[in-house]
C-alpha cells in the first residue's frame, strides 16, 4: 500500500537543522483542496493524407475557392474530392458554401506547418487550494504526491501511525478559477499545457493533501509535504493567507516539561532514560548505549529520531558517540533502500545531513558497504552496489 507521506521524524529533523529556527510543535494535517475535473480541446498533430494536402494547398497557394475549379485543377473524380472536402470541414479545416471554399484558422495553421491538426478532447484534473482559490503548481501533480479523496487514511498508509487531522474550512468553490487559470500566460507552471483550448469544468470534488506543519518559537509555520523532504514554501505561503496559524494558536500549548515527565513515567521502553533540553531548546530523552541493540533492546535506528506526544516532540538520544556512529550506519542502510534515493550522490547527501543531526562524522559509501558485509546484509549491500551504478 502506498504511503501518503514520509515519517514525521524526517520533517522535524529538517526543521531542527535550519539555522536560526527553533521548532517547538508538530501538527500533522490534511490540507483541504478542490480536485477540479476539466475537459479541453487538444490539437493532435497528424500526417496529411495526400489528397487532403493537395486540396488545402490548392485553396491556400492556388487561391482556388470553387468546387468545380478545384475538381478540374486536381483532375480527380468529383465524388472523391467531395468526400475529402466533407472530411476537412468536419475536422474544422475549412468552411464550405454553395459558392466558395475557405480555410479556417486551424486549416491555415495546418497548411503553414505541414501537419494536420485534429482537435481531440482531453481530461485534466486541476488542484485548487480551497480557502484562497489558488491553483497548486506543477510539483503537486507528481505521482509521489498523493491527494486523498477523503480524510480517512487506511492503516498502512502512514509508516509511523501518525494521526492526521483535516483543516476545516467552509469556503465554497469559485468556478471562475478555471477560466482565470486558463487565461494566465504562465499556466503551464500550474500543470495546464499551453496547447489546451476551450477549457471547461465538468466536476468538482474534495481533496486532502497530507502535510506536516511545524510551529516555531517565533510563531512561524514551516510546512512539509511529499513534494520534497525539505520545506514546502508554496504551502508555507498559503499558511500566511489563511486562518491556519490562528487554528494552531487555538490548540493551546502544554508545558513540554510536564508532557515529557508524564510520558517518561508511563513508558516502559524509555524508563531508563533521563530528560534534558539542548542549548537549541530541543528536548531529548538520553539513554545509555546498553539500551540500544537487537530486540528486546531499542533499535539503533531510533537514535536521533523523534517521539511525539500532544503535538510536542522529543529526540531519542545516546551520549555514547560510538553507539551514535553505529546508528548512523544502520539508518544510512535504511535510507539507501528508499525508492526516492535513486543514486549514490543522493545517498551521500542524506548521510551528511543525518550525521549532522546526530552529531557524528559522516561515513563513506565504502564504510557503509563494509558494515553491510559484516552484518551479512546481502539485500542492502546489493542496493548500495546498484546505486553506485546510477548517475546523479
Amino acid at each position: 500500500m502506498k504511503r501518503v507521506i514520509y515519517p514525521a521524524t524526517r520533517a522535524v529533523e529538517n526543521a531542527v537543522s535550519l539555522p536560526g529556527i527553533r521548532p517547538i510543535r508538530l501538527f500533522p494535517v490534511l490540507w483541504p483542496l478542490w480536485q477540479v475535473e476539466t475537459t479541453a480541446e487538444v490539437y493532435d498533430k497528424q500526417d496529411f493524407e495526400l489528397i487532403d494536402h493537395f486540396i488545402v494547398r490548392a485553396i491556400h497557394e492556388g487561391d482556388i475557392h470553387h468546387r468545380s475549379e478545384l475538381i478540374h485543377f486536381l483532375g480527380l473524380p468529383a465524388g472523391l474530392v467531395e468526400r475529402c472536402l466533407a472530411f476537412l470541414q468536419r475536422i474544422g479545416h475549412l468552411t464550405m458554401t454553395e459558392s466558395a471554399l475557405h480555410l479556417t484558422d486551424l486549416g491555415q495553421r495546418s497548411v503553414n506547418e505541414g501537419v494536420r491538426y485534429v482537435a481531440t478532447m482531453s481530461r485534466l484534473t486541476i488542484l485548487v487550494e480551497r480557502q484562497t482559490g489558488a491553483p497548486f503548481p506543477r510539483p503537486y501533480y507528481d505521482g509521489n504526491v498523493p491527494v486523498l479523496d477523503t480524510p480517512e487514511i487506511e492503516e498502512g498508509q502512514v509508516a509511523d501511525r501518525t494521526r492526521f487531522r483535516p483543516v476545516v474550512t467552509t469556503a465554497q468553490f469559485n468556478p471562475q478559477v478555471v477560466q482565470w487559470l486558463a487565461n494566465r500566460p504562465d499556466r503551464a507552471q500550474y500543470n495546464l499545457p499551453s496547447q489546451f483550448r476551450n477549457l471547461q469544468q465538468s466536476a468538482v470534488r474534495e481533496g486532502f493533501l497530507p502535510s506536516y506543519l511545524i510551529e516555531t518559537a517565533d510563531h512561524r509555520i514551516l510546512a512539509y509535504t511529499n513534494v520534497s523532504e525539505k520545506r514546502d514554501e508554496f504551502l508555507e505561503g498559503l499558511c500566511t493567507k489563511t486562518s491556519v496559524e490562528h487554528l494552531i494558536e487555538a490548540q493551546g500549548s502544554s508545558d513540554p516539561a510536564d508532557v515529557w515527565r508524564k510520558w517518561l513515567a508511563q513508558s516502559t521502553t524509555f524508563a531508563a532514560g533521563r530528560l534534558q533540553k539542548t542549548r537549541a531548546g530541543i528536548w531529548q530523552v538520553v539513554l545509555p548505549g546498553t539500551a540500544f541493540g537487537d530486540p528486546p533492546r531499542i533499535s539503533l535506528s531510533r537514535i536521533g529520531s523523534y517521539q511525539f506526544r500532544d503535538n510536542h516532540f522529543i529526540q531519542i538520544w545516546c551520549a555514547d558517540v560510538e553507539i551514535r556512529q553505529r546508528a548512523l550506519k544502520e539508518r544510512s542502510l535504511g535510507i539507501a533502500t528508499l525508492p526516492e534515493v535513486t543514486c549514490q550522490a543522493d545517498l551521500e547527501t542524506r548521510i551528511r545531513d543525518l550525521a549532522g543531526n546526530i552529531e557524528v562524522a559522516a561515513v563513506s559509501i565504502a564504510e557503509l558497504r563494509e558494515y553491510a558485509e559484516s552484518k551479512g546484509d546481502e539485500r542492502r549491500l546489493s542496493r548500495l552496489l546498484s546505486l553506485a551504478q546510477e548517475r546523479a
